[in-house]
C-alpha cells in the first residue's frame, strides 16, 4: 500500500470548487457490494450534470482515489460512500476526506436509520444521509442539495435526528436542573447507601435527605429510584460503576 501523502501537502494542490450552479457535479463513489455500485453508477450515468470521476470497493480505497484526483488537480464535489464499508466506516471516509478538502460534501448512503448507525454522522461533518431504498429522483435531489451545500436527509432519518436532538436538550436542562447536593445524594443512593447512611455522610438530617430524593424523582421524572439512577447514567449526572 502506497504511503498517504501528508494532509498539508495535498491541501496545497487542492483545485478551487466550481462556483456555477449549473455546472457539473463530480463525484466519487465508494460501495463495496458490487450489485450495488454498478446499479447506482448506471443510475448516475442518466443524470444530467453529473460526473462519476472513479469508484471503490473499500474505504480506504476511496479515499485514496479522492486523494489521487486532488493531486491530479481534479476536485471532488461529493463523495458519496456506504456507511458500513469492510475496513473503514461511511464515518471515517468524511472524516479523512474533510481533513483533506473540507470544501468536500459527503453524502452517506445506508440502509438503516436506527440510533446505532446514525450516531456521529453530524458530529463527523456528513452532509447528506439517504437509505438505499431511496428512488432515483430523490438520490438525484440529495446529491445536487449536498454540491449546493445544503443536508441532505431520508425523512426517517431527520425524524430519528430531530428525536435525538431535542432528548439531548431535554437531557441537558434536566442535568442542569439538578443541584449539586442532589446529585451528591443521587451518587450515594446509586452506591446502595441508606437515606440514614446518606444523612451520617452529608451532615444532613434524614428529613432532609428524603425532601432531596423526592426533588430529584420529580425532576428527572422517574417513578422510582431505580429508574432514577438508570436515567442519571444515562445523562452522565453520576458516572457509572467502574468509570471515573
Amino acid at each position: 500500500m502506497a504511503p498517504m501523502p501528508a494532509v498539508d501537502a495535498v491541501r496545497e494542490l487542492q483545485p478551487a470548487p466550481t462556483s456555477d450552479a449549473s455546472a457539473t457535479i463530480r463525484v466519487i463513489l465508494i460501495e463495496d457490494h458490487t450489485i450495488v455500485r454498478e446499479g447506482l453508477k448506471l443510475i448516475f450515468s442518466q443524470l444530467t450534470g453529473l460526473q462519476v470521476l472513479g469508484d471503490a470497493p473499500s474505504g480506504a480505497e476511496g479515499v485514496r482515489l479522492f486523494t489521487r484526483l486532488l493531486r491530479q488537480g481534479e476536485f471532488v464535489d461529493v463523495v458519496i460512500s456506504d456507511l458500513g464499508l469492510p475496513d473503514i466506516s461511511g464515518l471515517e471516509v468524511t472524516r479523512q476526506v474533510k481533513a483533506l478538502c473540507p470544501q468536500t460534501r459527503v453524502l452517506i448512503l445506508s440502509m438503516y436509520t436506527d440510533q446505532e448507525h446514525i450516531a456521529g454522522i453530524l458530529e463527523n461533518g456528513v452532509d447528506g444521509y439517504l437509505l438505499k431504498q431511496s428512488s432515483p429522483l430523490e438520490l438525484a435531489d440529495g446529491i445536487r442539495a449536498v454540491a449546493r451545500g445544503e443536508m441532505a436527509l431520508s425523512p426517517a432519518v431527520a425524524r430519528r435526528l430531530f428525536s435525538q436532538m431535542h432528548r439531548q436538550i431535554r437531557h441537558e436542562e434536566t442535568a442542569q436542573a439538578v443541584t449539586e447536593r442532589e446529585r451528591q445524594v443521587l451518587r450515594l443512593v446509586a452506591q446502595g447507601h441508606s437515606s440514614k447512611e446518606i444523612a451520617r455522610e452529608l451532615d444532613l438530617s434524614i428529613k432532609t435527605v428524603g425532601n432531596h430524593r423526592t426533588r430529584i424523582l420529580e425532576k428527572l421524572g422517574a417513578a422510582n429510584t431505580a429508574e432514577a439512577i438508570g436515567l442519571a447514567y444515562q445523562i452522565g449526572l453520576i458516572a457509572e460503576p467502574g468509570r471515573r
